[in-house]
């Protein structure tokens, strides 16, 4: 049983660090290319295409869907710049309906949904209402950086060979407290390093809720499949986000991350409502992955391996915990318990070392403590995600 730990973490192990080492360097190698390319002019035969927003809101708290509105409105776009807002049949309708009439009012679009039928139905109606060449999503909870923050990200269909784009997010309410600070961490990690990685080859996997951007022809090829997707028998409620990049992919284009078109979003700030976030998320995760590997072949093989690698590896950490935990208590082998968390928080620290050297900011060194939350709360949790895949409710809200 030792010979076996032994076998699975040093195959982790080798696994885990070579595929970090190897994002890293992508995902800097795009970093640098990005900054490269802002400081080029555009190409002479680019003009910046009209672009329609489309904000998705249920139950929002008002503040935040004001925030997210005057952020759009305050936006520097040299063309037109359309805002639709689609209400899910929110219940505290009363408390939003004077922000939403005041926006009216001010030439935005509403669309007040007269029951919840679901974040995709209405944002349908937006697909099919708007006549923006770039449709912009935009979660309510969110805010576009001013004044540039839309442009940046619709500076990424000079090339026309990428059919979406996903923008940096991070974090409005960080300081909350330790769990809404180490998130924080989490989405620079996600964005400026898997994201980044993935972008050098234009395979995002997923463009993120809060702030992504498609062109409205490939939009128009999909979205009754996106309305309509199913999976064992039932209809598919979350990870939209996910599915939509894959419906981009799917025809062949390129999807990219902007690490200048910057957004900020609310995160949960209680253990409870992340848990049921990163359910909703390792759901849709593996019900897409099967989607996914249909069209590997259509993208840069960068994809398939980073794909497979990220869905591979929470299992091999989990059997290697279970052989460590066998050995532990059975065995009274406790000295194993050094080894495992060593090879564990090295990695993080590796993580931390990369995101210090990046932004100078310090507080990267307590994201090793993220990492005891992956192997104690998240990890489980994937597996729960994966033993109730079928049960399609949110959780939230």
């Amino acid at each position: 049983m030792h010979v076996l730990l032994l076998a699975i973490l040093t195959f982790y192990g080798i696994l885990s660090l070579s595929h970090f080492i190897f994002q890293m360097l992508i995902a800097h190698a795009n970093h640098r290319r990005q900054d490269k390319e802002k400081r080029k002019e555009l190409p002479e035969e680019f003009t910046y295409p009209s672009v329609s927003v489309i904000i998705p809101s249920y139950n929002e708290n008002p503040r935040y869907i004001k925030d997210c509105v005057e952020s759009i409105l305050k936006q520097n776009y040299p063309n037109d710049l359309g805002i639709f807002i689609a209400d899910d049949g929110s219940k505290n309708i009363e408390q939003l309906q004077g922000i939403y009439h005041y926006y009216a009012r001010k030439g935005c679009t509403l669309y007040l949904a007269e029951k919840n039928v679901g974040k995709r139905h209405v944002q349908k109606i937006g697909f099919d209402q708007c006549h923006g060449e770039i449709v912009v999503t935009v979660d309510s909870d969110t805010v576009i950086d001013v004044p540039y923050g839309v442009k940046n990200l619709v500076e990424s269909f000079k090339d026309p060979t990428i059919g979406a784009a996903t923008g940096n997010v991070t974090v409005i309410n960080r300081y909350d407290n330790i769990l809404t600070k180490l998130i924080e961490l989490r989405y620079w990690t996600a964005f400026h390093q898997e994201r980044a990685a993935q972008s050098f080859f234009g395979v995002v996997m997923c463009c993120s809720g809060p702030f992504a951007a498609y062109r409205k022809s490939l939009i128009e090829n999909v979205k009754e499949k996106y309305v309509s997707q199913c999976f064992l028998g039932k209809s598919c409620t979350f990870g939209d986000d996910r599915h939509l990049t894959n419906l981009i992919l799917e025809q062949g284009y390129k999807v990219v991350f902007n690490k200048h078109a910057k957004s900020y979003t609310h995160v949960p700030n209680t253990l409870k409502r992340y848990l049921k976030q990163q359910n909703r998320w390792n759901k849709s995760f593996y019900r897409e992955f099967f989607w996914t590997i249909k069209y590997l072949p259509k993208h840069h093989p960068f994809m398939a391996y980073d794909l497979i690698i990220s869905a591979i590896l929470p299992f091999l950490l989990t059997f290697a915990l279970l052989v460590m935990l066998y050995q532990v208590i059975i065995l009274g082998e406790t000295h194993l318990i050094l080894n495992y968390m060593s090879l564990l928080l090295g990695v993080a620290f590796l993580r931390s070392l990369y995101g210090y050297y990046r932004t100078g900011n310090r507080e990267f060194f307590i994201f090793p403590i993220y990492a005891l939350m992956h192997i104690f709360l998240l990890i489980p949790n994937r597996v729960w995600a994966i033993l109730t895949i079928n049960r399609t409710h949110w959780g939230t809200r």
